[in-house]
């Protein structure tokens, strides 16, 4: 087993690691000591640079020294480790969500410094039937029960944009991995969270683990797991191929739509397609709710207004339009807005803003356009889309650039600013993962 493993897991990485700089993830734990070993044996062969991260939640007096144990056998393997610490105030209740939210965040950003586009990931067959388990008692329906992929996107925005994540040991048993950890003399951490009946993910563990002793095999859940990815992946392709119809992203961050193509299609395929260009229009975390898609889908097939999930969909010119929604961008009575720019340098969740020169500073036009002199730049995209548009404006507040718009007439040069929009890279990568940003978005 121990050779079957080695090579199999070889072969996988093989496969599906693309060039470039490499990064995994390692706790210490089981899983992924095993995995950090499997793999450091596959970068020295391939030639390959591999950072081991870990990160100390400092949830418990033991986190640093089971970060120092990573640290250790990333030296002792040849490789570069690094922690990564969660500060700050931690939540009362959600702490696991939290933590993993954390997790990833800080991941995200190591993997960015490093210049990786890889994450490897150490979840196995146990972690799956798990997920899929967690996701239809919480009522996720069919999609739910996709379960975790092979090859994915990161699951935070914007810091993990670009970022692929790669689990080689999806189809691997925990005791498995641990008995090729004892045979080569290999010992790991055990997080004693692990076996907190107050987490649903320990208790849906035992539940797991009893009906496994009364004969039921875990990895049904993780087959029906690999059947709905297929399906999920074919719903998503199909789309894609909607969108290649039916839209047109515009550089200054919406997205017009045929109406017509939209009413013809499939309810199934509509609500993918719209589910991923709301992402990819509000530059928001998460995914939008439910109902908030059905109300956005049902104005926008019947020509009305509607505003929800941070977008606002309308008509204008005889096409429909998705937009982000002024009111979350400038802020509502109740609560300030969203556009921000964030210590990584990304506006909204929208725009990635560089070299701004001294003086300068990147906002939102507003309502009243504010320092732009010559309107006639607005022309040609719909009202209501106009006050959550990108400006950089001087230190004499006059508006030198809108992004996807370019230079007003009559501003004069502040510098050599870079706005680049995100919205075509997350509406591809949310549909199919690895896809280029091909949809549309000159005009």
């Amino acid at each position: 087993m121990t050779a079957d493993l080695s090579e199999s897991v070889a072969h996988w990485l093989d496969r599906n690691v693309p060039p470039g700089p490499l990064a995994i993830a390692c706790s210490g734990g089981s899983d992924s000591l095993a995995l950090l070993h499997l793999a450091s044996a596959w970068a020295r062969k391939a030639g390959r640079r591999l950072d081991v991260l870990t990160v100390d939640h400092g949830l418990r007096a033991e986190s640093a020294a089971e970060t120092r144990f990573v640290l250790e056998h990333a030296r002792a393997l040849g490789h570069d480790g690094y922690s990564l610490d969660w500060t700050g105030d931690k939540p009362r209740s959600g702490l696991q969500a939290a933590a993993r939210e954390a997790r990833h965040r800080l991941l995200a950003k190591a993997c960015a410094g490093r210049g990786a586009k890889t994450l490897l990931l150490a979840h196995t067959l146990d972690d799956q039937a798990e997920t899929v388990w967690m996701r239809l008692a919480a009522g996720g329906g069919w999609r739910g029960a996709g379960g975790m992929q092979a090859v994915a996107p990161s699951p935070v925005w914007p810091e993990g944009r670009g970022l692929r994540l790669l689990r080689p040991l999806l189809d691997r048993r925990r005791r498995n991995l641990r008995a090729w950890l004892e045979a080569r003399g290999l010992s790991w951490v055990d997080d004693p969270s692990n076996a907190d009946a107050r987490y649903t993910r320990v208790r849906i563990r035992r539940h797991l683990a009893a009906l496994e002793a009364a004969g039921f095999d875990p990895a049904r859940l993780t087959g029906l797991a690999g059947d709905v990815a297929v399906l999920r992946e074919t719903e998503a392709r199909a789309a894609w191929r909607l969108a290649g119809e039916a839209v047109e992203f515009r550089p200054w961050g919406g997205l017009a739509l045929e109406p017509d193509v939209l009413r013809d299609s499939a309810p199934a395929i509509r609500r993918v397609l719209l589910e991923a260009a709301v992402l990819a229009v509000s530059g928001q975390r998460d995914l939008p709710r439910r109902d908030a898609l059905a109300r956005l889908e049902s104005a926008m097939l019947k020509g009305a207004r509607a505003t929800a999930a941070g977008v606002m969909a309308g008509c204008w010119q005889g096409r429909t339009w998705l937009v982000r929604d002024p009111g979350a961008v400038l802020g509502r009575v109740d609560r300030c807005g969203a556009g921000v720019l964030n210590a990584d340098g990304v506006w909204d969740g929208r725009f990635a803003v560089s070299a701004l020169a001294a003086g300068q500073t990147a906002g939102a036009l507003g309502r009243s356009y504010d320092g732009l002199d010559d309107r006639a730049i607005l022309d040609t995209l719909p009202g209501f889309a106009r006050p959550s548009l990108l400006a950089v404006r001087g230190a004499d507040g006059r508006v030198s650039a809108i992004a996807g718009l370019g230079t007003p007439a009559g501003a004069g040069d502040d510098g050599p600013v870079q706005l680049d929009g995100l919205q075509t890279h997350r509406f591809c990568t949310r549909l199919l993962t690895g896809a280029p940003a091909a949809v549309s978005d000159t005009k």
